[in-house]
């Protein structure tokens, strides 16, 4: 009955350290993401702020056509 008791303890043992290196592992993509994200969205407002030419431009709107 004790041999029993001492599998059941290292198999919590090996699965609570498999969750740990999963969870690490999310960790580290989701810190990948942010960063990919974060980067893309200083590019897209170096994009926008070239992309105005005129500050004239689209600040009155034609309600007849």
């Amino acid at each position: 009955m004790q041999y029993i008791k001492d599998m059941n303890i290292a198999s919590l043992s090996t699965a609570l350290s498999q969750i740990s290196v999963q969870q690490e592992a999310a960790v580290e993509v989701q810190k990948l993401a942010m960063n990919t994200v974060e980067q893309q969205g200083v590019a897209l407002t170096e994009m926008m702020s070239q992309t105005i030419a005129d500050p004239t431009l689209a600040t009155k709107v034609d309600l007849l056509a």
